[in-house]
């Protein structure tokens, strides 16, 4: 009897389910989250915002000859985009993904079509011959025939972060520096096996970028904005321990002022 509820348990594939620590359960977080921007920005061309609500998790014995031990997850949750005249829609997804070693990413992502009641947001069509990827700065067609460039923000952050697997949640806007003009604010997830978490500030008006990046020792987040202040999570890599605070611009460089 023992037995074959322990067989039932782990199952003929050798996976056993997976309690996950919260630091494990936010970075499988951000790849979902990722997955469904990739999926949901490709075929509409707006950005969600999505919501986790269960990620379960089984791990499996490592094979022969291999140290790491491989972890799948299964995601679920639902996410919403705006239109371009400001009416929402909203979906669902489930995402299934996996770690291993120094490798990590996304098996599948499935969506629902975006919906407004009954109305069905119409996928984006884009004519491949004469569009320029947004990797390379160059201009673009958004398929009328006006030309377009990838924003600021997204370029600072391809030319400047390169640790493999990127992924940046929506700009919030907030004057930092304080001169009447909002710098365009953004917390990016990026790397593989040793993921970081850190915060890119665009200043459009002075066309100038920074970065709060301590990879290794701290991760920070931003958790939100208003009266023009940024609040900001800075958390220990590796731990649990946080503080919080703002974010100012001093000597040319992007602080932390922990509060």
């Amino acid at each position: 009897m023992i037995l074959a509820v322990a067989f039932s348990m782990i199952g003929c594939t050798g996976k056993k389910a997976k309690d996950l620590t919260q630091r494990e359960r936010e970075f499988y977080q951000s790849l979902t989250q990722m997955a469904v921007y990739v999926k949901v920005n490709s075929l509409y061309g707006f950005e969600p915002v999505t919501t986790v609500d269960d990620i379960t998790a089984y791990e499996s014995e490592p094979k022969e000859n291999q140290v790491y031990a491989r972890t799948e997850f299964t995601s679920t949750g639902s996410y919403t985009v705006k239109d371009g005249s400001g009416v929402t829609y909203s979906g669902t997804f489930k995402v299934t993904g996996y770690s291993e070693g120094h490798g990590d990413g996304w098996d599948s992502c499935e969506i629902t079509p975006p919906t407004n009641g009954e109305k069905i947001l119409p996928e984006q069509i884009t004519d491949q011959s004469t569009e320029a990827t947004a990797d390379t700065g160059a201009a673009s067609t958004d398929g009328t025939g006006e030309t377009y460039l990838p924003t600021p923000l997204s370029r600072y952050i391809h030319e400047n972060v390169t640790l493999m697997r990127t992924f940046a949640e929506p700009a919030v806007e907030c004057d930092i520096n304080k001169d009447g003009h909002p710098e365009l604010c953004s917390t990016v997830t990026t790397g593989s096996g040793m993921v970081t978490t850190l915060v890119v500030v665009y200043d459009v008006h002075n066309d100038q970028g920074y970065m709060l990046n301590e990879r290794g020792k701290y991760d920070y987040r931003i958790m939100g904005s208003s009266d023009d202040v940024i609040s900001v999570e800075k958390r220990e890599f590796g731990g649990d321990q946080k503080t919080y605070g703002t974010l100012s611009i001093e000597n040319s460089e992007l602080v932390f002022c922990e509060r």
